[in-house]
């Protein structure tokens, strides 16, 4: 043993090292149990700091309120949601903040369920009744106020239509081709009728003016009777008949008697009648003469025919003069009915004293002369030829 130690006391101090440096003391540890190898225990060295991560910064949270409804109450606009969010600021590092909700994304509306067996008759008996009938009447589809509106709407310019045209072709009245079916007034019930009467229809002489859509002027009671028909002579001369009385109608109901002639009138477009009566107090004699202007040739054509069947039941009014052509119409008396183009021509002739028969020679002479309309002899010179 070292003195050193001996004199320390034994193995009570720490050996020096060799350098001159003091070993630190062995590390005491606890008595192992019998039986039991002791472990090495591990070392206590510090364990390195571990930095905590940063959380990620928070975001402002949505309403609970589900997107498509937020839309309809006005809480949010119309556009994506996502887009609406505002930026938010950087968390500083250690700062905490909760983690903000995931934005509510718009749900569809649930499917309706489909209607069972008694929501259909339900739904069938209410679409049937009575109250079903006046809602489709009331709201469903348009009314029938409104199509009547519409139909009168469309009817106004139908007319508009036919005014601008009659405007643009020099205001030509209906006279100027209209078509059949003229509207005219109600004739005398009851009247004279000749004794005997005859019908020509329209030939090709007067081809031009067989419409009178080509012969559109509107007749004038002075081209019907005009000066140079002021006076018709027989072709012998002895009798010479002068015009008393003339007078144009727009109605051509005012110029006949008998419904059933009236009627042929409408339905041939009449739209003018000219009478003129002439008389030769001398001799004892008188003439009436009467032009329809109608539609066209074929038109002209029926009414001097419908006149055989009519007389005794209908037939032309002769115009009313002072005496002693106020009895004319009784007695003894021829007529004759000429179609010329789309006028009418009715000659009646008869001796005033109201005797007579066919063999009269006058009588017939003053029949052709009354039949020579000047008026519409001179459209049919003047009309281009067809």
């Amino acid at each position: 043993m070292d003195p050193d130690e001996q004199r320390r006391g034994g193995q009570g101090r720490a050996p020096v090292s060799r350098q001159g440096r003091r070993q630190p003391p062995p590390r005491r540890t606890a008595p192992a149990r019998a039986g039991t190898p002791r472990r090495p225990g591990p070392s206590r060295r510090p364990a390195p700091r571990r930095e905590r991560p940063v959380p990620p910064p928070p975001r402002q949270p949505y309403d609970d309120l589900p997107y498509e409804d937020a839309i309809q109450d006005g809480a949010l606009p119309a556009e994506d949601p996502y887009d609406a969010v505002p930026p938010q600021k950087p968390v500083q590092r250690g700062q905490r903040g909760k983690r903000p909700k995931k934005p509510v994304k718009a749900t569809k509306a649930p499917k309706a369920k489909k209607p069972g067996r008694a929501t259909k008759l339900a739904k069938a008996k209410k679409a049937t009744g009575p109250a079903a009938s006046a809602d489709r009447r009331g709201a469903g589809g348009p009314g029938a106020k409104l199509y009547f509106g519409a139909a009168a709407v469309l009817g106004v310019l139908v007319l508009l239509g036919l005014g601008a045209v009659v405007v643009l072709r020099g205001g030509e009245a209906p006279d100027a081709g209209a078509a059949a079916n003229a509207k005219i007034g109600k004739p005398a019930g009851t009247g004279p009728s000749p004794t005997s009467y005859s019908s020509s229809p329209s030939d090709a002489v007067y081809g031009g003016i067989a419409s009178r859509r080509a012969d559109s002027k509107p007749l004038t009671v002075g081209e019907a009777f005009p000066s140079s028909a002021a006076k018709l002579s027989v072709p012998d001369g002895k009798v010479t008949v002068k015009l008393r009385a003339k007078r144009l109608d727009g109605d051509c109901a005012a110029a006949v008697w008998g419904g059933s002639v009236a009627a042929e009138l409408g339905k041939g477009g009449c739209t003018q009648a000219a009478r003129g009566i002439y008389s030769d107090t001398g001799h004892g004699y008188g003439l009436a003469v009467a032009v329809f202007n109608l539609a066209g040739s074929a038109d002209a054509d029926r009414f001097v025919k419908r006149l055989e069947s009519t007389i005794g039941g209908g037939f032309v009014l002769p115009l009313e003069a002072p005496e002693p052509l106020d009895g004319f119409g009784r007695g003894f008396g021829m007529a004759r009915g000429l179609a010329m183009g789309h006028f009418a021509v009715v000659s009646w002739v008869q001796r005033l004293d109201g005797k007579g028969d066919e063999r009269d020679e006058a009588l017939l002479s003053l029949l052709i002369e009354g039949g020579k309309a000047p008026s519409v002899l001179g459209r049919a010179a003047r009309a281009p030829a067809n």
